[in-house]
């Protein structure tokens, strides 16, 4: 696993981030890394005089060497996973995620935001729907959980005979605020034989099955080992 190309697209977002958008110049545009995680990640975010508005994430996959994030496609109402082969895609994507996150702000306020130069179309990037259901969801979009982790990450290959496939996974943990139960909620996109699908699940439990949940999973560990 290299991160090479991690650290130059890095390098090369920085430098072209400033003269993206003109509406860059109206707000104070934070750029985080964070090369710690499993899937190492970009971070976009706008300053304000209350707090830090995040609006776009753009993840690394090491393993396949990839860059890639998700985009909610309005016309299909489904979420898209969107890979990125190059500098100019991503930029793109960055550019769109900031005029969404000011038609959020536009939306909420019930004020008039001015429009900037540079509108993106729809085809500025291709997006890869990993999911055909009408009822796909995100976490962040439950607001009545509050997430107490951050993302966990794990990528499994299966190179059997028979098949040929590999999972990438991950999971977070949250309560539900107004329940107090607790909510994991587990990612799965799995490639398989050239095809790819994705799988996500949230599952409540209560206080008091936390540790029979604990349980089942240490006797499942003991299981494999012996």
């Amino acid at each position: 696993m290299s991160l090479e190309w991690f650290g130059r697209m890095e390098n090369a977002v920085r430098i072209s981030l400033p003269d993206l958008c003109e509406g860059f110049d109206e707000v104070e545009i934070l750029f985080d890394t964070d090369p710690t995680e499993q899937h190492p990640s970009f971070n976009f975010s706008v300053q304000t005089d209350e707090e830090i508005d995040e609006f776009c994430y753009i993840f690394f996959d090491p393993i396949n060497q990839e860059f890639y994030s998700y985009h909610y496609d309005d016309e299909a109402e489904l979420h898209a996973k969107v890979l990125f082969g190059n500098l100019d895609q991503m930029l793109s994507f960055i550019h769109a995620s900031f005029h969404d996150y000011l038609d959020e702000i536009d939306e909420l306020s019930g004020e008039f935001i001015d429009e900037f130069d540079d509108e993106l179309s729809d085809d500025l990037y291709e997006d890869e729907i990993i999911d055909d259901s009408d009822e796909a969801f995100f976490p962040e979009d439950e607001d009545h959980i509050e997430w107490i982790t951050n993302d966990k990450y794990i990528h499994i290959e299966d190179n059997s005979p028979d098949v040929s496939a590999n999972y990438s996974i991950y999971y977070k943990l949250g309560i539900d605020q107004e329940t107090g139960d607790g909510v994991i909620y587990r990612n799965t996109i799995a490639k398989e034989n050239d095809e790819e699908t994705e799988e996500q699940v949230l599952l409540y439990f209560k206080e008091e099955e936390a540790s029979y949940i604990s349980e089942l999973v240490s006797e499942y560990l003991n299981t494999k080992v012996n």
